[in-house]
């Protein structure tokens, strides 16, 4: 009877190992990246110089912000805008401008874990909404904002890509 006993006790407490171990993994998958509201804030310096850079297209630095294989595209596109914005005369006043984004709304939309090139990545949707003021020396201009820009998280900081979308 005795050995009876022990067994009964040891199934018991193994039984209960079991649950407990079941109930911390059930706890453990709660909160995935497809539930409820994101957790992400939307980086909004990041966002607000990147549009700035992207809109004068005359700052070679808004390579930075993006991706490292969309990098030579870019860099292409910012050497040849410079180009022709100093032959028509209008790269200074371009590099002066300045910008006011107080009626400018950032929203996280979207939030997924992706691969990219066999490495896991998180990845942030941005909506871009509302509009902001682009000041140059001869007036300013209003541009209506509604746009959507796609960050990747590569060693801890956010770059832009605009050919990753797992959105799409």
């Amino acid at each position: 009877m005795e050995k009876s006993k022990t067994v009964t006790l040891v199934k018991g407490f193994l039984y209960s190992i079991l649950v407990l171990f079941l109930l911390g993994s059930f706890v453990n998958c709660g909160g995935g990246s497809s539930s409820g509201p994101s957790q992400v804030q939307a980086p909004t310096a990041l966002i607000q110089d990147y549009i700035a850079k992207h809109e004068t297209m005359v700052d070679a630095s808004l390579v930075n912000f993006y991706v490292t294989d969309e990098q030579p595209s870019v860099a292409a596109a910012v050497q040849k805008s410079i180009d022709e914005k100093k032959a028509a005369g209008e790269l200074e006043k371009l590099q002066l401008t300045t910008f006011d984004f107080s009626n400018l709304q950032l929203a996280v939309v979207g939030e997924k874990d992706a691969y990219i090139d066999d490495v896991p990545k998180k990845l942030i949707k941005i909506s871009v909404s509302g509009s902001y003021v682009m000041k140059e020396k001869d007036g300013d201009k209003t541009i209506p904002a509604n746009d959507t820009i796609i960050l990747v998280n590569v060693d801890n900081s956010w770059k832009v890509t605009e050919k990753v979308n797992p959105w799409s």
